[in-house]
């Protein structure tokens, strides 16, 4: 299992494929609809 997160500002910057970042951004999208279910759910 590999983890793929994004670069933060005391990593070494690095060039990521392109399907690490596609994965991050799709991941982002989840983790935002999650947020806003769990605001209007009030959990």
């Amino acid at each position: 299992m590999i983890l793929i997160t994004g670069v933060k500002i005391n990593m070494k910057p690095k060039v990521m494929k392109f399907c690490d970042r596609l994965i991050l951004r799709i991941r982002f999208i989840i983790e935002t609809v999650f947020d806003l279910l769990k605001n209007i759910s009030q959990i």
